[in-house]
């Protein structure tokens, strides 16, 4: 083998272990996203969110609410785990406020403190 077709072959096996990775991360369910429009403006924790479409992105401390593309607001938050997987996207709005998201597919609910 030559020494050219020997760095091809080794960058070539160093990028499929790369992309592996990348999927396992992706799969481990640590970050749940989900679409959210409001109707009305809604408090999650101590932010308030104006009435608008939403795209939705939390790990387990923190979810970023992103409008056209621009984080607009962080609010801490938790994972809370399921028996099983979650049918469908649920969004639970007590008195304005925003205490859980359920996303369909997933075992995991992003759910919100009331403030403090």
């Amino acid at each position: 083998m030559s020494r050219r077709s020997l760095t091809v072959l080794l960058a070539i096996m160093a990028f499929s272990l790369m992309s592996v990775a990348v999927s396992a991360k992706n799969d481990a369910g640590d970050t749940i996203t989900a679409n959210l429009k409001l109707t009305a403006s809604t408090t999650v924790g101590t932010t308030q969110l104006p009435a608008g479409e939403y795209k939705v992105t939390a790990d387990s401390s923190k979810a970023k609410f992103q409008q056209n593309g621009k984080v607009v607001a962080e609010v801490p938050c938790t994972l809370k785990d399921f028996s099983g997987k979650i049918n469908q996207t649920t969004f639970i709005i007590d008195n304005n406020k925003l205490t859980e998201i359920q996303v369909s597919g997933k075992t995991k609910a992003i759910e919100f403190s009331s403030g403090m």
